[in-house]
């Protein structure tokens, strides 16, 4: 049986957007600059259509439409896509679609990405709870690093 290929006309929907999971935290690069990330990751199934194929594949869509990368390659610059909106919130842009995502941050995360720090996207192929803990999220991301299932980009204010 064939399926449709997915195409680049293919816009994240509001539905797809809104499940997102995300993290944010602080770090430092090698040089010791401070820099926000954001983790985006899909949700666990919710019936059994939902494949890990189907996860797969919208999330590749969602990382289209921010254009990140792959891991083996350095991280491109994919443009300014954060708004802030709130004192402790942000919302993302994506190319092809009206919609944004709210984005609960700490308030030292907002105050940072005000001030220019820039800001690193992670994406995950893979699920992940949205109550996971920081142990887990270390976990989901070592060994998803390990397997070539995150997407890169780095980003900063509108």
């Amino acid at each position: 049986m064939l399926t449709p290929a997915l195409t680049d006309a293919f816009a994240p929907s509001a539905g797809l957007i809104a499940s997102l999971a995300t993290t944010t935290w602080l770090d430092s690069t090698p040089t010791g600059a401070t820099v926000c990330c954001l983790l985006l990751v899909p949700q666990l199934p919710r019936s059994c259509y939902e494949t890990p194929a189907v996860i797969e594949q919208r999330m590749r869509a969602v990382a289209e439409a921010l254009h990140l990368g792959p891991a083996t390659t350095p991280p491109p610059d994919i443009g300014p896509r954060l708004r802030l909106i709130a004192p402790a919130e942000v919302a993302l842009r994506f190319d092809g679609t009206p919609y944004r995502k709210r984005i609960p941050t700490g308030r030292p995360w907002t105050l940072l990405l005000g001030q220019g720090t820039p800001a690193a996207i992670v994406l995950g192929l893979d699920p992940l709870s949205r109550s996971a803990t920081p142990a887990e999220i270390d976990t989901y991301l070592d060994s998803a690093t390990l397997r070539q299932r995150l997407l890169f980009g780095h980003t900063r204010t509108e």
